[in-house]
This record gives C-alpha cells, structure tokens and sequence, in this order.
C-alpha cells in the first residue's frame, strides 16, 4: 500500500504534516476534514482545538461580542449590512449599540476569510459599564482586530470617551496602534506609570489579539500580543469604568479605522493559566498561524473492511464482483469537546468499487445505505443533514458540495460519502466514539 504525505489544516492554514496511509486531513474554518482514500487505515489524526470549548467557561466574564454571532442567537446581519446592536452572548445584557457613524458587518472581510465588524472613521459602539461599581480595580480584556490606518486612536475603552489623565477619573483605553506605531494600554490614568506602550511588531491591517489585565490586589498589569508576553508591570490601578464600553472612533479628532471580530472582558485579574486558555480559544478562531502548539486535541481514525454475506449467506471471496463492507471507527482521545460542525468526515471511495444504494447490512431501504453509531449521547446522526453524497470528480469542501441523490442499488456516481455529525464529541472514556458503515461492490 503506497504511503502518503498529507498535511493538517485549519481555517486554511497548514498545522503540520504526516505521513499517513490513505488519510488526508484539511479544514476551512472550524471545520476538520477527514479523506479516506485507500481500503484500509488506522491512525491517529490530530489537529488544534482549544482547552476552553467557550469564553463561558472562565468564570467572571461580563461582556463578549463576537462578529460570528453578532446577534447573540446564532444568527448574523446579512453581508454589507449595519449593524446597530452587538449583543452581548455572556448572558449580561451589556450589549453595544451603534451611537455615531456606520458600522457594517462583513461576512468574509475581516481578514478575507472570517466575518468582522467595519469600524470607519467617525464610527462607534457604546455599552453600559459591565462591572459592579464606579471603580474597577482587576479586569482582563481581550480583543480582536486589525487597524487599516494608522490614527490617534481610542480603539477600546472602559471609562466611554473619557481622556482624563487622573486616577479619578481617568481613561482605561486601548490605542492599537497609535498614529506612531505605538501600541498603549492605559489602565485608569494617563501617561505614567499607569501606561503599557510598544511598538506593534505586526504589520498594519494584520490581525491582532491584544490580552490587557490590569490587577491592583494582585499587583499585576500585563499588555500581551498575540498571546505573547509583551509589557508588565508589577502595580495595579483602582480605575474608573463608570462610563461604560467604548468601541471605535472617539470623535473626528481621535478617529479608529479598521475592524473588530471578538470582545471580552472578564470582571477579574485572570490567572496565566486562564489567560492563556482564552488566548488559545481566540487565536485558533481568528489566526491559526500565531496559536500555540499546546492547543491539540488527538483523534483516532480507523477505516476496516470485511466481505458482505446476507444473512444465512455463504462465504464468497471472488473478486471482482463481491460487495465489501466498510466501516469507519472515530475516537475522541483527549482534548476538550468537538463542537457540532467542527468535524466533516469524507470517504472517498477507490476507483475500483461502486456505492450500494440500498440496506447497508442486508435487503431493506434504502436510508440505510449509511450505518451510523455512537456512545456518545450528545452526538446526533439526522440522516437527512448529516449524510451526503458527491458525485464531483474533486474533494467536497462541506455538506453544500454533497448534494447529490443516489439512485437505488448500484451507483457508479456516487465518488464521496460525507458525514458531518451534530451535537457534541467528548473525550470522556465512554462517550468519544462514532462509526460509520457502507456497502460497496469490487469491480
């Protein structure tokens, strides 16, 4: 059997390469794409996921918006429209609304892959203050977005429009970068030892992830980039957040042109370990290229094949002519849950056999071309959505390029089998696991 080279990759970037028989794995997006090629394989597939399946995991989170959900439901604004509200998914009702300017959502146009918001020139989003009281003395932020020009900007505040430079009543404000390049995080006052600053190391218009906690008990104020370390200190600042969350431009005179894709504020000083877990979760989301190698989880992929015998049938080994069965076994070995849709499995089937369109394990219907189990209570097979097929001569990149309709019994059309299971996929020893089993004739 020839061995392959094949690669893993996510949201279309390349995470490593193996040396596998008959497997290809490939991903746009969340997706993990899993290509069966020869008649027998088993595994391990591995590929990147976060420790946190959601930011709802770390404890204390206040306020998240994200352009993937803009609307909090599942939900988004059609591509090119204004977006007037972005709620707010922590449950706290702080959502952002839109108070000057336009702000259009893009489908695709934050980074020409993922959606984002467009913030313009002259565009901002306000919410409520998200924590407890007037003073704030430990919050982590966390943010995603890339700048299209290089300005006097007030990109991210927690104290509204605010500039003051007294502790009183300070800004607690996010300049991504300034109009020289230089990255500020302000926590509560301005420009002393209050202040974080560097010079962005990435390029204009790159995304960035910026991670900003500011931590008076616990005498901790951090600025890192794209998970990375970057500016510390050893203080912390009792800041005031009584005017609430600023988003975009402050007025004409400190404008922020560019785009955002993830907010989160934590009412906490969030621990290394914490920190980096949603880092994790937000770099694998929005740039796979700066994300961790400890981001992983492992999946093990096993295809067997075995001779078809009706009930009560007797032993037939001839080839060609004989229908085999095959199944594909998928174990969740370790890592956090894979969420519905992250997993879309392809079973492209050898030159050398034809898909049987009928009872997979004996004479029956036909909507049992597709075996499908599991011990995973959590996961769901709706054969009507999670199973499809493909005639075209190419890989299916999703469920959209597997619409095609067998015809009953013996169909030579039928190139791809795709599944794509609901519902979600634990590690747990006795809930990882899902097969799926067909029948095939060797010509």
């Amino acid at each position: 059997m020839q061995v392959f080279v094949h690669k893993v990759l996510y949201r279309g970037v390349t995470l490593s390469l193996l040396q596998l028989q008959g497997v290809t794995v490939s991903s746009m997006k969340n997706t993990i794409f899993l290509l069966l090629l020869m008649i027998g394989f088993s595994g391990p597939i591995h590929f990147a996921s976060a420790q946190i399946a959601t930011p709802l995991e770390v404890p204390d989170l206040v306020f998240w918006g994200d352009a993937e959900d803009v609307n909090g439901d599942n939900t988004v604004p059609v591509d090119g429209a204004t977006v007037s509200t972005w709620v707010d998914k922590s449950g706290n009702g702080n959502d952002l609304t839109l108070e000057d300017g336009t702000v259009t959502y893009l489908a695709t146009g934050f980074d020409s892959i993922n959606p984002g918001l467009e913030f313009p020139p002259g565009s901002r989003m306000a919410g409520p203050n998200p924590f407890g009281g007037t003073f704030q003395n430990e919050m982590t932020v966390f943010f995603v977005n890339a700048a299209d020009v290089l300005t006097r900007n007030f990109a991210l505040s927690l104290n509204g429009t605010n500039r003051g430079t007294d502790i009183v009543d300070g800004r607690f404000s996010f300049h991504t970068p300034w109009v020289t390049n230089t990255v500020f995080f302000d926590a509560g006052a301005c420009c002393g030892t209050t202040r974080l600053q560097g010079g962005l190391p990435n390029l204009l218009s790159e995304t960035t992830l910026y991670t900003g906690l500011n931590d008076q008990p616990g005498k901790r104020q951090l600025l890192r980039l794209d998970g990375e370390a970057f500016r510390d200190d050893a203080t912390g600042h009792n800041a005031n957040v009584s005017r609430g969350i600023h988003v975009g431009s402050l007025d004409s005179n400190f404008p922020f042109d560019g785009r955002f894709a993830e907010i989160l504020i934590y009412d906490r000083g969030l621990t290394l370990a914490e920190i980096q877990d949603v880092e994790c979760f937000l770099l694998l989301k929005w740039k796979l290229a700066s994300a961790p190698s400890g981001c992983a989880i492992d999946v093990d992929v096993v295809k067997t094949v075995a001779v078809f015998n009706e009930a009560g049938g007797v032993d037939n080994f001839s080839i060609p002519g004989n229908d085999v069965t095959y199944t594909i076994e998928v174990t969740h070995r370790s890592g956090p849950a894979v969420d519905s849709g992250s997993v879309f499995l392809v079973d492209t089937l050898p030159p050398e056999t034809i898909f049987f369109n009928g009872d997979a394990d004996g004479a029956g219907p036909e909507t049992a071309a597709i075996i499908a189990t599991t011990d995973a209570p959590l996961l769901v097979f709706d054969p009507l959505t999670d199973i499809g097929f493909s005639s075209l001569l190419t890989e299916p990149n999703d469920m959209t390029d597997c619409a095609y309709t067998p015809v009953s019994g013996y169909d030579p059309n039928v190139r791809h089998i795709c599944i794509e299971p609901s519902g979600l996929l634990s590690s747990d020893l006795s809930d990882r696991a899902f097969s799926v089993s067909f029948r095939a004739r060797i010509q």
